[in-house]
Parts: structure tokens; C-alpha cells; sequence
């Protein structure tokens, strides 16, 4: 491993040891990898479980996988045994006991594992459930469905976020605006924009007639009054935000654990965040700020159940592979 600072001259000032929590390693069933052209698993050691069968394989979630054969979507299980045909003109991703897909016919709706349909059909969109709440449009209106598939929160807003820690972004004439899981409004106060809150207490705001970036807590009140240009979520007790055009990382108080000098980055999951340097991804180490290998892949995706997908080159010669925590690889990328 190579260390952070000397790579690039970062300021690192992250604590030599696990200061913000999390960064357990969650159970996953099995890896999407591409070889031979065809889409196939492998588990956590490494080794292929199932016969590369699929035009395209997504991330496992709840132990299916959202799978492509021609043009139809549907899902399968980690060890390629379809689960439910593909028939669909689209799919997402099972979140809970439910995921939305679209027909031709009858446009958005959500099914449960068995493929079975649950509530009603014919939205124009239907995102994953989050939080117990999936986000559906019908015409230029937007509202959620719960957890049975049945409207919780009806068709009113002109765009919704998430909902993340009970809380949701919705935009109303007034601005931006903060839902319970109810649609009850949860305080007065309205933004500019407003990104999604976390497990810190905190969400990324812009107040009305501002261009810069602040954090507001679950009262609506500004928590950190610093200013920058484009501000995420906290993941991890961090936050990635944008000052001029880099980025760094910012605890719970505002202050910088990482100065403003990434070209890009992604959130924490499971201690590591993906860096970009110029146009090469590698992930840095929250604990003690070391990047766990040379920056050398095109794209790098979030740590889940200790490996982090990865590829190489692009187009016709996408490559997939794995690392594990260490930066050593678990599969090496292929086509």
C-alpha cells in the first residue's frame, strides 16, 4: 500500500484509528462478473458459482440479481437458477420484500420474490423502495408507495428524493421541503435543494436564493455553516463536498478529515471510499488515510461484503473484476 499523502500530497488528517463507527462487513450472496461475454457470479473467495448464462447481471440484493437476457429483464439467484423469467421491459433492484418493473402494457408496478404483482399498476415511474417508501410518478406528480405496494404518500409533489432515516426530500411550490414517512411535513423551513439525511442526523441544504452548500439537522436548522459548492451525504460519519472543483471529506463538525484535492470520490462503505486522481479510481482507507492500492481502474463501485467491483477499459472492452478490503484482487477483470 501506498500512502495517501505521498501519492498526491494530500492533507490527510483522518485518526490512526476507527473514530466514526460502521465499517462492518455486511453478508453478500454472490459478485456479478462478466466472462466470455456473458454474465455469471462468483462468491467471496473468488470462485465461479454459477454458469455465465446472462446478457447483463446486477449487484445480488436480498439474494436476487436483476438479470438481462435479450431484451427482457428479470431475476436471478447467485447461483444462476432463474427466480422469476425475464419478461419485463425494465427492472430494479428488490429493496425489502418488493421491486419495481415495467411492462409494455402496463407500464410501472411492484411484484414481490414470488414475481407476483402487489398494487396497482400504470405508473410512469417506479424507483426501488428506500426506507420503507418507494417513490412512483403518474403524470407529473410524484408520491410513495409502502411496503405493500399500496400509495402511503399520494401523488402531489413535482419530484421527490428518498427517504432515508424516516425523512424525505419533496419539492413544493414553496421549495424543497422535508416528509415523515406519514407525508406529514416535518418542519417549516424550505430550501433551494436538499439532498437525503443519514444515520449522522444531518442533510445536504441549499437555502432559498443561495448558490452554496450547507448541512441542516432534523429541525430544519442549519448544523454546519460552512460553504461549498456541492455537498453528499454523510456516509460513515463523513461527507463528501465540493470547494471550487475538488474534492474532499468533512466530519460531523465541518472540519476537513480530507482536504479539497480528489477529482471525485464516493461515499464510505465499509471503511473505504472509491478516489478518483485524474482519470484512475482507487479507495482510500477511512481509519489511516492510506489508499489500498494504485489508482488504476476506470470505475470502482462501493465496498459490499468485502470486495468492491471494478473495471477496465470501456465499451467493447469492459473488463469486471473484484478487490478485497486490502486492494488485493479477488478476480481478476474480465470480458
Amino acid at each position: 500500500m501506498t500512502r495517501f499523502l505521498s501519492l498526491l500530497a494530500l492533507v490527510l488528517l483522518l485518526p490512526a484509528c476507527d473514530a466514526f463507527g460502521g465499517g462492518d462487513t455486511a453478508s453478500v450472496d454472490g459478485y456479478p462478473v462478466l466472462f466470455e461475454g456473458q454474465w455469471g457470479f462468483i462468491d467471496s473467495e473468488g470462485r465461479l458459482v454459477s454458469t455465465p448464462s446472462f446478457d447483463f447481471a446486477d449487484e445480488v440484493v436480498g439474494g436476487l440479481s436483476v438479470v438481462r437476457q435479450g431484451a427482457d429483464w428479470g431475476y436471478a439467484r447467485p447461483d444462476g437458477r432463474v427466480a422469476i423469467e425475464p419478461q419485463f421491459v425494465a427492472a430494479g433492484r428488490f429493496e425489502g420484500r418488493l421491486a419495481p418493473v415495467r411492462s409494455a402494457a402496463e407500464g410501472w408496478f411492484y411484484i414481490d420474490e414470488t414475481g407476483g404483482r402487489v398494487g396497482e399498476a400504470g405508473y410512469d415511474i417506479a424507483e426501488p423502495l428506500s426506507d420503507g417508501r418507494g417513490a412512483v410518478r403518474r403524470g407529473f406528480l410524484w408520491g410513495y408507495v409502502g411496503e405493500d405496494g399500496a400509495l402511503a404518500v399520494d401523488l402531489q409533489f413535482a419530484a421527490v428524493g428518498p427517504f432515508a432515516e424516516g425523512l424525505a426530500a419533496v419539492q413544493t411550490a414553496e421549495g424543497w421541503r422535508y416528509i415523515d414517512r406519514s407525508g406529514a411535513f416535518a418542519f417549516a423551513t424550505a430550501f433551494e435543494e436538499a439532498g437525503a439525511f443519514s444515520e449522522a442526523g444531518l442533510a445536504p441544504v441549499r437555502e432559498l436564493g443561495s448558490e452554496v452548500w450547507k448541512y441542516a439537522d432534523r429541525q430544519g436548522r442549519i448544523a454546519i455553516n460552512s460553504t461549498f459548492d456541492a455537498a453528499e451525504p454523510f456516509s460513515e460519519g463523513v461527507a463528501a463536498v465540493r470547494v471550487d472543483d475538488k474534492i474532499g471529506f468533512i466530519d460531523r463538525d465541518g472540519a476537513f478529515v480530507v482536504e479539497p484535492t480528489l477529482a471525485s470520490a464516493g461515499a464510505f462503505s465499509e471503511g473505504r471510499a472509491a478516489v478518483r486522481f485524474s482519470n484512475r479510481w482507487t479507495y482510500v482507507r477511512r481509519d489511516d488515510g492510506l489508499i489500498i492500492t494504485s489508482p488504476a481502474y476506470s470505475t470502482a463501485k462501493p465496498f459490499r461484503g468485502g470486495l468492491a467491483q471494478v473495471t477496465t477499459g470501456s465499451g467493447n472492452n469492459l473488463r469486471v473484476g473484484y478487490i478485497d478490503l486490502d486492494g488485493a484482487v479477488v478476480w481478476e477483470p474480465t470480458r
